[in-house]
């Protein structure tokens, strides 16, 4: 091609050995999704159980390379883009390696990661999820999209879907059978009383209720939530607000951040000091959701209808 501005997108797609990241592929390529690209390129750095068909490459003029991870540099892609001038280009992914070591390479002109898409076996997450955690959230931050394979009723989808969204709150979830059809309904089962006057949420449980209040609005919307939270007094707030805020670990000790929700104190709250910054209460609030600045649009805005003084937890960090 020459020197002009153009793009050549990058479809990359990731996930752990025989998630099914190769079927993903192949059945997309079938789907006359890339035709209209003269020139295609696939890139595989992992050789999974599934081997690509020669005849649908071949029947779709679809150019295949197989690489290493050591051949991921620069210059392997400079060659690369030299020798088969594509106009798309499609990436397997080792799930072992890190996916910002791709993205930082320097890439011929006009490559650019288009879509980035991160495939999970639903059958073998829990066990790959606890032993693997760290790797796997790698995948997320970035993604797009993340597609749950081989699922069934039986599985805890929800919480298969809040562990993706602590990560990564824009991330789209999809969740596929084992025939390839998408179940549209996940059972959002959490771990206190959605049904409560007041919804009591402990130390905890106070992860999954800030990934899901913020994740299902509608099933939040007027109740009524207890919790024990650090007040953060933020000078950029009105003068009655603060954020409610706990330490959360989304994966592992280098991912540990802090979250929190916009509390407003209501006029029954007379001292516009209280609570002081880093002071540990327990809230009774009422949820409501309001397009805020903080948040980047529409967010949980808790109102305050009694705030207490409370002792330091004994484990300030909690999980999601």
């Amino acid at each position: 091609m020459s020197n002009e501005e153009y793009l050549i997108p990058i479809f990359f797609i990731n996930g752990q050995l025989e998630s099914g990241k190769t079927t993903f592929i192949q059945e997309i390529i079938s789907g006359g999704q890339f035709d209209a690209a003269k020139k295609k390129l696939l890139i595989t750095f992992e050789e999974g159980e599934v081997e690509y068909s020669k005849e649908l490459l071949d029947e779709h003029d679809i150019d295949f390379v197989s690489l290493s991870t050591s051949e991921m540099t620069s210059e392997k892609m400079s060659e690369l883009d030299r020798q088969y001038d594509p106009w798309l280009v499609i990436v397997e992914f080792n799930g072992m390696a890190d996916p910002k070591k791709f993205r930082d390479l320097d890439m011929p002109h006009g490559w650019q990661v288009y879509q980035s898409i991160t495939i999970m076996n639903a059958e073998t997450f829990q066990n790959q999820w606890k032993n693997m955690k760290s790797i796997m959230a790698e995948s997320v931050k970035s993604a797009e999209s993340v597609v749950f394979n081989r699922c069934n009723e039986e599985m805890d989808l929800g919480s298969f879907k809040r562990s993706m969204k602590a990560l990564n709150p824009a991330v789209d979830i999809i969740f596929e059978d084992k025939s390839g059809n998408i179940i549209s309904g996940t059972n959002d089962t959490v771990p206190y009383d959605m049904e409560a006057d007041v919804i009591e949420i402990n130390d905890n449980d106070f992860g999954v209720w800030f990934v899901d209040c913020r994740d299902r609005p509608r099933a939040y919307e007027g109740k009524v939530v207890r919790f024990k939270a650090q007040a953060l007094r933020d000078p950029e707030l009105k003068e009655n607000e603060f954020v409610a805020s706990r330490q959360v670990m989304t994966c592992c000790e280098d991912d540990i951040a802090l979250v929190g929700y916009i509390v407003k104190k209501t006029d029954l709250i007379t001292d516009k000091s209280y609570p002081a910054d880093r002071e540990w209460v327990i809230i009774i609030a009422e949820i409501t959701y309001e397009n805020r600045d903080e948040y980047n649009g529409m967010g949980p805005v808790l109102i305050a209808k009694t705030i207490e003084t409370s002792e330091k937890p004994k484990i300030e960090v909690v999980g999601i």
